[in-house]
């Protein structure tokens, strides 16, 4: 990105980043642990399909906000997610209620007898909506970005709904110099000009439009997880996730990048979902930040020993041939984010810190336990892997 394109971004930002005026606080009109009716955004998506599920689990009512033209074209929208990711036998259809409509519109594209009614029923927000593409720049995530957090906060101010957004542990990664100190859930985000990426400089917008939300009394609450990988259980992943695209791009190369500098903190979706709602049930949480994290960061060769013990063999091999390897086959899923990619080996991630929120999270599991996150480890990877091959992404080792 050159110095222009930096400071073009910068005042975007700036701009972007005022709420609007109309947008002022409320009292929930019930408590948090009382809430049975709730709206969720971003269903037909990967989180969300795994939040849904959790939801249901906690014995509450979903009602589904989905980019459809009817009711019935939005219900076999969600019902192919769903099966996307063999979640179809864990979801009890009848205790959904589709809403066909768009958060980038006014009212979210809905009448005002059908807005007024929906501000009625629902007792909780929770926003996972996003568009996650890696290639694309902020400029043409702002519509998304801003017009849809601008009405999701309009609707929980009609609604009295306290909100819970899903951010991301990305609104981090346009700090430089100091990469050892822990950014915990208070600490310093941004700045969002120097991040490599349109979809963290979108995630970090919201959040600042969020911020002063909370100023005025909204009680917006945010959970920021770090990559998310699959179910811990199934093994269900989502299929264009960088690490993911990583791994399925050097098995369809057979060679592996020596010394290659990628290290990530990975979290399984099941534990990111549990955590959030578990925290979304208590009063005393609301408003607050938390950071869904894994217990140790993952880095390249972590993942080339758990791909060794899938059964993969690939022949290790200097970044130089593992690029050639991927420009030669315009269809390897790593050919589109090689540019990606580098500019992701350059950027050093930092660690992370959890401590308020495991704080929340404790006692809040089966049994009187703490919601905990399982580790990424080969059996794990295993896991994944096979769902891959049985959803024809991977060839058998």
């Amino acid at each position: 990105m050159t110095s222009l394109e930096i400071e073009g971004d910068a005042e975007q930002l700036t701009a972007d980043s005022v709420l609007a005026a109309d947008i002022r606080g409320f009292i929930p009109r019930t408590s948090a642990a009382a809430a049975r009716s709730v709206l969720l955004t971003g269903a037909t998506g990967f989180l969300g399909a795994f939040l849904l599920r959790e939801l249901l689990a906690a014995g509450l009512t979903v009602l589904c906000l989905v980019r459809a033209d009817s009711v019935e074209a939005g219900r076999e929208r969600l019902r192919a997610n769903l099966a996307t990711y063999d979640l179809t036998a864990a979801i009890a259809m009848e205790r959904i209620e589709i809403v066909p409509g768009d958060i980038t519109l006014e009212r979210f594209g809905l009448s005002e007898n059908d807005y007024r009614d929906l501000t009625g029923r629902v007792e909780a927000i929770y926003h996972t909506a996003a568009k996650v593409n890696f290639l694309t720049p902020y400029k043409w995530l702002r519509k998304s970005t801003v017009s849809g957090i601008h009405e999701v906060l309009r609707f929980a101010c009609a609604s009295s709904a306290p909100l819970h957004h899903i951010s991301t542990t990305g609104v981090f990664s346009g700090q430089t110099g100091d990469n050892t100190t822990p950014r915990g859930e208070q600490h310093r985000t941004g700045p969002a000009a120097g991040m490599p990426l349109g979809y963290t400089k979108s995630k970090w917008v919201a959040e600042q439009l969020i911020a002063q939300a909370r100023e005025r009394g909204v009680p917006v609450t945010v959970h920021r997880p770090t990559q998310v990988w699959g179910d811990s259980r199934s093994g269900a992943c989502q299929r264009n996730d960088f690490v993911w695209r990583f791994v399925i791009g050097s098995i369809q190369a057979g060679a592996y990048p020596r010394k290659f500098r990628l290290k990530m903190n990975l979290v399984p979706v099941d534990y990111v979902c549990a955590a959030v709602v578990a925290i979304s049930r208590q009063d005393t949480a609301i408003g607050g930040i938390y950071h869904q994290i894994g217990p140790v960061a993952i880095d390249s060769a972590m993942i080339r020993d758990f791909i060794r013990a899938a059964g993969y063999d690939l022949r290790e091999v200097s970044i130089i041939k593992w690029m050639k390897a991927i420009t030669a086959d315009v269809e390897n899923v790593m050919f589109p984010l090689l540019r990606t990619t580098m500019l992701m080996e350059h950027e050093e991630q930092p660690p992370f810190d959890d401590e308020i929120t495991r704080r929340f999270l404790h006692g809040t599991g089966p049994d009187g336990g703490d919601v905990s996150c399982p580790p990424i480890d080969a059996a794990l990877f295993t896991t994944y892997a096979e769902f891959f091959v049985r959803s024809g992404f991977l060839p058998a080792p």
